[in-house]
């Protein structure tokens, strides 16, 4: 080998590692001011698209007082985020996750520890189903369709070794089964797979079978970190990788979903929800207290992009196209101003 092949090969090597080592600083950030956005009110949390109506649905919870215990659906035009119609509810909805098939949007009550069925029809609430008692007295916090089992995954937050996963019978609409000292926290579904996944708050991720929901296996992700509060999880099943958000530590990791080994660690502030989007192969990442949203790639677990936000974006929805991200954005609770929609075109990224 010549010093001048020598020499070339060198300066290749060089590059690639330099561009191997710069690949995050070319992140490129953008400001929610080149978005579109809706404000609604106080207490939005959770979002629902419905692709038959062309609409975002916003569950809010105006009030935390006791003698305040009525919410409202927000529906929203997707392409303008023009409000159509506040829904009045009797009780106060978090979570959402809609039935686009059947036209019933699942409410979480966090509160009372209930869900309640809207028709997205007619806009009246059809049933309502007390999950908690006096004995269990867990919060509702994520509810999540198996449209393929025909099953709600409920998560009930509750004190230490309290918590609660409820399934509920979406066709007959009852309580199937009460799983008790799981402690679920946020649920992502596999129905090809026949698999449910759920993170806890300890830091596991427990792997449910789809077609008993009986849970099988419980794995503590990372056990050397005894601060990990897993929020949400968003699945690249095709893949076998999980993206784990996490309310108590920094980076988002991703593991390895038959086994719970972490592959990777994103680096991130702490964070909230997660999405995965197949048609661009990216998820997207909520981050409150940092008051940004990051654009991850799924392949190289990159981050490529992120969004800074004016308030703490927290819940978001996915166009089935993949084209268009909705985010909800919640402002600090002393705040004046309202919580508000925010809509996010990802082909300008």
């Amino acid at each position: 080998m010549n010093f001048k092949t020598l020499k070339n090969q060198s300066l290749c090597a060089l590059f690639i590692s330099l561009a191997l080592q710069a690949g995050p600083a070319f992140a490129k950030d953008f400001s929610e001011d080149r978005f579109a956005s809706q404000p609604l009110g106080h207490g939005v949390y959770e979002l629902a698209y419905d692709a038959g109506q062309k609409t975002v649905y916003a569950a809010s919870a105006p009030s935390f007082d006791k003698d305040k215990t009525t919410g409202d659906v927000f529906q929203l035009a997707a392409d303008s985020l023009k409000i159509n119609t506040r829904i009045a509810t009797q009780r106060r909805p978090f979570a959402v996750s809609l039935d686009e098939q059947n036209h019933i949007l699942w409410l979480g009550n966090a509160l009372d520890g209930s869900v309640s069925l809207l028709d997205t029809r007619t806009h009246k609430e059809l049933k309502t189903l007390q999950l908690a008692d006096s004995e269990n007295q867990a919060h509702v916090r994520e509810v999540v369709l198996d449209k393929k089992h025909q099953r709600l995954y409920v998560s009930g937050i509750g004190s230490e070794g309290k918590g609660t996963l409820w399934v509920v019978d979406t066709q007959n609409q009852k309580l199937e089964h009460t799983l008790k000292g799981m402690d679920p926290v946020g649920f992502a579904v596999d129905e090809a797979g026949n698999k449910v996944y759920a993170v806890t708050g300890k830091g596991e991720l427990i792997t449910l079978d789809g077609k008993t929901s009986l849970a099988i296996s419980r794995v503590k992700v990372d056990p050397s970190e005894p601060n990990h509060y897993f929020l949400n999880i968003a699945l690249n099943a095709a893949k076998g990788v999980g993206f784990i958000t996490d309310s108590n530590t920094r980076d988002v990791l991703v593991v390895q979903l038959d086994s719970g080994k972490i592959l990777h660690r994103v680096p991130t502030p702490n964070s909230i929800a997660a999405v995965y989007n197949p048609a661009r192969n990216e998820v997207y990442v909520t981050h409150r207290n940092a008051r940004q949203i990051s654009v991850i790639d799924a392949d190289t677990y990159s981050l490529k992009h992120t969004v800074k936000t004016a308030a703490m974006p927290n819940s978001m929805a996915l166009s089935p196209d993949g084209k268009t991200l909705f985010v909800s954005v919640k402002q600090d609770e002393k705040a004046t101003q309202a919580d508000y929609v925010l809509k996010l075109d990802l082909t300008q990224f």
